[in-house]
């Protein structure tokens, strides 16, 4: 195998191996789509039941989602990484697919897709936080805290 042929199985696998992450990655928000979506529906069923067991979840809701967050995070830096390898190879090419490609996205100022899609579990998380504070709330000790009656002996 000559060393331009190398480079080519080496460009395929750096290729293939970011398509791998990216694939990885929508698998990862699609599990954790799930599963804040059953919680959520989950909680909301569990407060007429128990209040504190729909704050509980609501409290693992919201570190759920920065699990997500941060997965998100990692996929993100996990294929720049791969993709600055990538563009290392292509200065040996003839031409720079990637880069050029990269180049010309960057012109249109659109934002990357890991900078829209982390925004969702934030999204979840504010659902969890208004459900945790709208529990908090209808929870029969919170109003014990306003009462203003006062208790004759």
């Amino acid at each position: 195998m000559d060393s331009t042929e190398q480079l080519m199985r080496q460009y395929e696998l750096m290729v293939n191996s970011s398509l791998q992450v990216t694939m990885w990655r929508q698998g990862a928000n699609n599990f954790f789509l799930a599963v804040n979506s059953a919680l959520l529906a989950f909680a909301t069923y569990l407060y007429s039941i128990s209040v504190f067991t729909g704050i509980l979840i609501g409290i693992v809701g919201v570190a759920i989602t920065i699990l997500w967050h941060n997965t998100i995070g990692y996929y993100r830096s996990l294929n720049k990484a791969k993709f600055l390898v990538i563009q290392e190879i292509e200065k040996q090419l003839p031409i720079s697919l990637f880069k050029s490609e990269e180049d010309h996205f960057s012109k249109e100022k659109r934002k990357i897709a890991t900078s829209i899609e982390s925004k969702i579990p934030i999204l979840f998380a504010i659902a969890y936080i208004i459900l945790i504070v709208v529990l908090i709330m209808k929870a029969p000790s919170f109003y014990g805290i306003f009462d203003t009656t006062i208790v004759q002996s």
